[in-house]
């Protein structure tokens, strides 16, 4: 049992493995030249930045000058030496970034009207009007900012350094800053000394002091703080790092294409099981996007694509729905399958009008019929001089037969909806009429097979009563346009013939999706598409 479950899941890890490898070769193009182009768009913008100089002052501090405990229990555990002289490192760090000594800086300096050290972040200009903020404030935000100071391993040396955009101003204010510590820590040591002339006696906190360093064997002449070596005005720029920058960014961008290449594959492949669960019905077949350069003959191409180009990917898929068709058919007898979408526009009436013209062609006797009254689509593409249809036969109580059309080529019959004069008849109780029905009978008597293009679900009642004449139905939908609930919402409307839904089609699926490399537009849509967004029309 162990063994089957570690083969099992060895199988598994090798299918998410070649799934993976296949969504990222399909996407192949944008996951390799995307980042490319992005690490070019870093560097572009990194490459008008200017360049930033850092100077380094080298300071030796006393950590004792400033780690004096104050006075405490004798009783209590001493403080460890190292945590004294941490302590007093600390203290001089906060001494060299105390805003007295960088407003000493900024006036000395004049940097309260320098622009480098006026320019502040977006949002602080945002509040400008809110938070007035005065010069000298604002270029000492600023040289705090471009002020760093580290002691250099646990030594006693201190390393201070600050960043400008000028190498020479970068020295000067580096040397100003150690200059100004120095001279605040002789103005300290001056006061402490005249206060121990005042006071011979030591405090109780100088004895402890005194014992620790006794205890310690730290006692030795302390030689004070000084500059060890001055600030240089540096040769090289310390930054931006143009090109790390724009690797960085081209390195995480492929990693960001690579995960969304997986996550768009993972989002196709589970399409299918989406609408098998959404809408109660097994899928069919899915239909490529039909690319189109002219559009007055777009549509009348598109209604006789499996003939016009019987290779193409959108032929096969209707070829498929025709087997698919056929192995769920049920008895040997006529047939009518009723093809019909939730929405107008989804390619539900080209749908029907080549799955006829296939059987036509594959040798069975077929008739087309346009039951959209409203819209009238493969009646103005079949037959553009608007002939008498079905509905003027039923009307003026005549044999529909008298106006079924014949093409020559491939022998399908085909029943325009009805001609351009006005029709004084009130719908959809025309489709529940006798005349109606009786017609309809005596066209399954003639034709083995009968295709019916109906009106959307969502548009009129007209396909719920198509339905009831219907041996199979088809539901077209536009999978990435339409609204799911709207899909939803249309099947339901056939509750009443539910059994007789045959499958699902999807429409307008990129043809980039199974075979070959996607086009950059097949990916971006396929992003907006599975954001639900709506996809941008764009002509082949």
């Amino acid at each position: 049992m162990a063994e089957q479950s570690a083969r099992a899941d060895h199988h598994r890890f090798r299918s998410a493995l070649a799934d993976a490898q296949l969504a990222v070769v399909k996407r192949a193009k944008a996951v390799v030249l995307i980042p490319v182009v992005m690490g070019l768009i870093a560097w572009a913008i990194v490459a008008f930045l200017p360049d930033r100089y850092a100077a380094f002052v080298l300071i030796q501090i006393d950590p004792w000058q400033a780690a004096v405990p104050s006075a405490q229990d004798p009783k209590a555990t001493p403080t460890p030496a190292f945590e004294l002289e941490r302590l007093g490192v600390e203290k001089q760090i906060a001494n060299m970034t105390s805003p007295a000594l960088l407003d000493y800086v900024v006036t000395a300096m004049g940097l309260a009207a320098d622009p480098e050290f006026q320019s502040q972040p977006l949002l602080s200009r945002l509040m400008a009007p809110l938070d007035e903020t005065d010069p000298q404030t604002v270029a000492r935000e600023a040289l705090l900012s471009r002020l760093t100071v580290r002691r250099v391993h646990n030594s006693s040396l201190i390393n201070v350094g600050i960043s400008s955009h000028d190498a020479a101003k970068a020295a000067k204010i580096a040397n100003a800053v150690a200059a100004r510590y120095i001279a605040n820590l002789l103005s300290e040591v001056t006061s402490n000394s005249s206060t121990e002339k005042q006071s011979a006696e030591p405090t109780a906190s100088e004895k402890v002091f005194a014992s620790l360093l006794d205890r310690y064997g730290l006692t030795r002449n302390l030689t004070g703080s000084r500059i060890v070596e001055a600030a240089k005005i540096p040769e090289l720029p310390t930054g931006p790092k143009r090109f790390r920058i724009a690797l960085t960014v081209a390195i995480s961008t492929l990693f960001l294409m690579l995960a969304l290449a997986v996550l768009l594959e993972r989002d196709t492949r589970l399409r299918t099981r989406k609408v098998e669960q959404m809408l109660a019905c097994p899928h069919m077949t899915s239909l490529p996007a039909v690319a189109h350069d002219d559009e007055a003959t777009h549509s009348m191409r598109r209604a006789r694509l499996i003939i016009a180009e019987p290779g193409c990917r959108y032929a096969e898929a209707v070829r498929a729905a025709c087997e698919a068709l056929k192995a769920r058919a049920s008895g040997e007898g006529p047939r009518v399958i009723l093809t019909v979408s939730a929405l107008s526009g989804e390619g539900a009436e080209p749908f029907a009008s080549n799955i006829a013209h296939h059987l036509a062609v594959d040798g069975q006797k077929t008739l087309l019929v346009d039951c959209d009254f409203h819209a009238k689509f493969l009646s103005r593409e079949l037959t553009p001089h608007a002939p008498p249809g079905l509905l003027d036969q039923i009307a003026s109580h005549a044999p529909v037969e008298n106006v079924i059309l014949r093409d020559s080529l491939t022998g399908l019959h085909f029943l325009p909806s009805c001609g351009s004069a006005p029709i004084p008849l009130a719908m959809p109780a025309a489709l529940r009429s006798v005349a109606f029905t009786a017609a309809f009978q005596h066209l399954k008597a003639r034709f083995p097979t009968i295709v019916i293009s109906a009106p959307p679900l969502l548009e009129a009642d007209d396909a719920q009563i198509l339905a009831d004449l219907a041996d199979q139905i088809v539901f077209l939908t536009a999978w990435h346009r339409t609204p799911r609930a709207l899909a939803k919402k249309a099947v339901a409307l056939l509750e009443a013939n539910q059994r007789k839904i045959a499958g699902a089609v999807l429409a307008d699926i990129s043809d980039d999706r199974d075979a070959g490399f996607m086009s950059f537009a097949a990916m971006f849509d396929e992003i907006l598409r599975a954001a639900r967004l709506p996809a941008v029309d764009r002509a082949a």
